[in-house]
This record gives structure tokens, C-alpha cells and sequence, in this order.
């Protein structure tokens, strides 16, 4: 009975030291945040804004990444990376008839598709994308229509158009009215994201691109004028050249999709090589025979 009087009493004893130990943790700590309140709150502010924003990305991030001018200069990668989804975005201007564009008309409404896609069992996408002026890039157009899971968000006196949550398919469509008189070339901006869903920014793939589309009174002044400038051969399997009448500086050369290709437009009267690109259609656009204005040729790469 003794032996079992001794255990009972060193059992309480620990006990009561532990529960006392605990008191004082907790003393200290209530101490602690006492006289350190403004650095705890601070802590606490941080905690719950980067909560926040966690949660809030799934709706679209609260920040413009198109790389657009004017914007930050990054895209979704700021804060997604580390992700093996080989990503790719295009984007479809339609008309009415369904049929893709490379020109639009003012005030005329068009159907925009957005397609993400990404391999190695990406399990969703999102995007975002904004329409600018090549002149003076300010907003240009109205979005209305808006597809499954798209939404409009106002950053930086523009209105973009995004996911409000993401899509397993990766389509997003969204209806955009033209401006209402020409304004020259217009410009889409878009980026997207492949994501794994796993809880956090890690893993995941981001993508950007470009497609810009003249307007349809500047297409038909370049018309006019279309054997000023011709692109020779014609289809084409390593070096084109430029024939002209004027004096025109090539800008670049984009592909179907209107991403900017990767291509040495230095001294363009020696030929411009293109032998690194894939095969298939391609656009040069140089500057045009009237001030201030940019004309597009097209040509095929064997």
C-alpha cells in the first residue's frame, strides 16, 4: 500500500508540474505578444494578406501579367514556376461566321477563344488578357458575352477579362466589340496557367503571348499598294527577301498564333534567314508605305 502511495504522490506531483509549466508557457507567450502587440499584429496582418491572395488566385490573380506595356513586365511565372506542363495558349478572333480573322472592322463585334492546353497531366487552367492600341496602348473595345468562368476585372485604368475559376478544358470565350472608329492596329495580350492543384504556386506552368490584328482601312490602303512590297520565293525553305519600290523597314515575323518569331531582321537586303523556323504560315510586318502605318505579308516556310 505504501509503494502504491509513493506512485500516486509522484504521479500528482508530475502532474501538477507539467500543468504548471504549461501555465507559464502560456503566461510567457500572453507576455510576449503584450510587449511585442505591434510586431505580432504585423505578423498577423502578413499571415491573413498572403492567405488572401492564396485563396483569392483561384478567381484570377489580383494583378495584371499579360506583359503588356505598362504592366510589371511578368506574367503568371511571378509566382507560379517549377511546373513541367510544356503549356501553350492560342487565341481565335471569329466573325460572326465563325471564320478567324487577321483584321478587324470598327464597331463590328467578334467571338475571342482562348485555349490553354498543357501536357503531363495538367489538371486545370486559368488566363488573362487585355486589348490595347498599338499607338498610345490604352484599352480598346467592350467585352460582353462573357463564357463559363470568364469575368472582367479593372486594373490600371484598362479592363481585363479572366477567369473567374479555373477550367479542366482550358477554353474561355468572350465576345469583343471593336472601337467604334479606327484606331490603327490593336493588340490582345494574354497569358495563361497550367496548374496541378496541389494546394499551393509550385508546380504549375504560365505562358504568354501576343496577337495583334490591323484594322480593316489600313488593310485596304496596304491592298492598294500591295505590289509595292513583295516577299520572294514564295513558298520559302530558307532565306526570303524583300522587294520593294520604298525604302521599308521589316518589324518582325510572326506565326499563325501571332507570336513573334526569333529572327535576325538586321540586313534585310542580304535576305532574311529563315531556316530555324517550323514549316508552315508566317506573316512579316514592316512598315508601311504611308506614315505612320504597318503593313503584313504573308508567306509559307517549306
Amino acid at each position: 500500500m505504501y509503494f502504491y502511495d509513493i506512485r500516486y504522490m509522484f504521479v500528482t506531483t508530475k502532474v501538477v508540474i507539467i500543468y504548471s509549466l504549461s501555465i507559464f508557457r502560456v503566461f510567457s507567450l500572453c507576455k510576449f505578444i503584450t510587449n511585442n502587440m505591434k510586431s505580432f499584429l504585423y505578423i498577423i496582418a502578413f499571415a491573413a494578406s498572403v492567405l488572401i491572395v492564396f485563396l483569392s488566385n483561384a478567381k484570377g490573380v489580383p494583378q495584371a501579367v499579360t506583359k503588356a506595356p505598362g504592366e510589371s513586365g511578368f506574367d503568371c511565372g511571378a509566382c507560379h514556376s517549377g511546373g513541367n506542363f510544356n503549356t501553350s495558349i492560342t487565341l481565335h478572333v471569329k466573325d460572326s461566321s465563325g471564320n478567324i480573322v487577321t483584321q478587324y472592322e470598327p464597331d463590328k463585334t467578334y467571338q475571342l477563344e482562348v485555349m490553354v492546353t498543357g501536357q503531363n497531366n495538367a489538371k486545370s487552367y486559368g488566363f488573362q488578357m487585355v486589348a490595347l492600341s498599338d499607338s498610345d496602348n490604352k484599352d480598346q473595345g467592350r467585352w460582353t458575352n462573357l463564357g463559363t468562368n470568364v469575368k472582367t476585372q479593372n486594373m490600371l485604368q484598362r479592363k481585363y477579362i479572366l477567369q473567374s475559376n479555373p477550367r479542366q478544358d482550358g477554353i474561355f470565350t468572350a465576345t469583343w466589340q471593336a472601337p467604334p472608329t479606327d484606331l490603327g492596329s490593336v493588340s490582345f495580350y494574354f497569358s495563361g496557367l497550367a496548374v496541378n492543384l496541389n494546394g499551393s504556386n509550385t508546380g504549375d506552368s504560365p505562358v504568354s503571348s501576343k496577337l495583334t490584328l490591323p484594322s480593316s482601312t489600313i488593310s485596304s490602303l496596304s491592298d492598294f499598294h500591295l505590289n509595292v512590297v513583295k516577299i520572294f520565293p514564295n513558298p520559302a525553305r530558307n532565306i526570303i527577301y524583300i522587294s520593294s519600290s520604298e525604302n521599308v523597314q521589316p518589324l518582325g515575323i510572326f506565326n499563325s498564333q501571332g507570336q513573334k518569331m526569333s529572327v535576325n531582321l538586321t540586313d534585310p537586303e542580304k535576305g532574311i534567314d529563315i531556316s530555324a523556323l517550323p514549316a508552315g504560315l508566317y506573316f512579316l510586318q514592316h512598315q508601311g508605305v504611308f506614315p505612320h502605318t504597318v503593313q503584313t505579308r504573308s508567306f509559307i516556310k517549306d
